[in-house]
């Protein structure tokens, strides 16, 4: 179908299709020279602008592929001093942490210490206060035995014993016994 259409385009001359495949060396030079005669414009024209624009290309990738080489490097480079900053905030946190730690422990031991020594002196107070109060009872209860040893002694007698005269010979009586009790 092909071969028809051809058929039907070559001209009625009496050529056929056929005569466009046979060798004939008047056109074979003609060729050739309407080849080298136009091979300097294509150069100029056709290849040498084709030639340029895929040489820039080529040079346009390969500084893309530099330019993504030296922001990789870049990344890496920003990934590795953010991993070193991370890692220096994690030491850092660490030894906020520590130092809090025994800070608190330091503090608590203070405090316990304070509370210790608070008890101590509370216990201590509490000691002389009931030492101070068993010294008044032990002074009410010899006055109130030289009191009633007095009245004793006066109604053993049966008369009245002068309590101001012997109020001290009693008073000595009672400390060389409270003396001797102990």
């Amino acid at each position: 179908m092909v071969l028809a259409t051809f058929a039907a385009v070559v001209p009625e001359g009496g050529r056929s299709l056929s005569s466009l495949l046979e060798f004939s060396p008047g056109a074979m030079i003609w060729t050739f020279i309407a080849f080298f005669v136009a091979l300097p414009v294509m150069w100029k024209f056709v290849y040498g602008p084709i030639t340029k624009a895929l040489e820039e290309r080529d040079r346009k990738v390969e500084d893309s592929i530099a330019a993504a080489e030296v922001a990789r490097k870049q990344a890496e480079a920003q990934m590795s001093a953010a991993k070193a900053e991370l890692q220096k905030a994690q030491a850092d946190g660490k030894r906020m942490v520590e130092e809090a730690m025994a800070r608190a422990e330091r503090q608590a031991a203070e405090a316990v210490r304070i509370a210790d020594e608070r008890a101590k002196a509370e216990l201590q107070k509490a000691r002389d206060t009931i030492a101070a109060e068993k010294r008044q009872a032990m002074q009410e209860i010899k006055a109130m035995a030289v009191e009633l040893t007095i009245r004793a002694t006066g109604k053993l007698l049966q008369h009245e014993v002068d309590a101001g005269k012997n109020r001290p010979l009693v008073e000595q009586f009672v400390a060389t016994a409270d003396k001797g009790g102990r």
